[in-house]
């Protein structure tokens, strides 16, 4: 896997660690790049995954997570970042473009689409990353 730039969470989780990354005591055989897979039980926000993806010659990464939802919006990431991503601005134009109490009518107004299932999964991760 190649990265131009540095990836980062981009949701915040109950329990991250992101700010703790810097007291974290990694193996030394993941600092001499012995370890080539990494496997994730509790991914939430993800921060130590792209903390390890940014620093170490990991080859392999296996994530998950009992959040199906979480799960789907990772899905998402890998499969249709773009189509995510445009999304999420159309969300946040209307979102900023609204007046105090027309926002929170319009946070309501995405619940409800998001706790009325099923729907397509951009549209999902889309509402679950704009609740967060």
């Amino acid at each position: 896997m190649s990265i131009n730039t540095l990836s980062k969470t981009f949701i915040k989780w109950a329990g991250g660690k992101s700010q703790l990354i810097g007291q974290l005591k990694y193996p030394i055989e993941l600092k001499k790049g012995l370890i080539k897979n990494y496997y994730e039980p509790f991914l939430g926000g993800g921060a130590v995954f792209f903390d390890i993806i940014n620093h170490y010659p990991v080859i392999n990464f296996y994530l998950s997570d009992i959040n199906e939802e979480l799960i789907l919006v990772y899905q998402v990431i890998q499969k249709d970042v773009s189509t995510l991503i445009d999304l999420l601005q159309t969300y946040q134009q209307k979102y900023l473009s609204l007046d105090q109490a027309k926002r929170k009518a319009y946070f309501y107004e995405i619940r409800d689409k998001y706790n009325n299932k099923p729907r397509d999964k951009i549209n999902r991760a889309t509402q679950m990353i704009f609740f967060k």
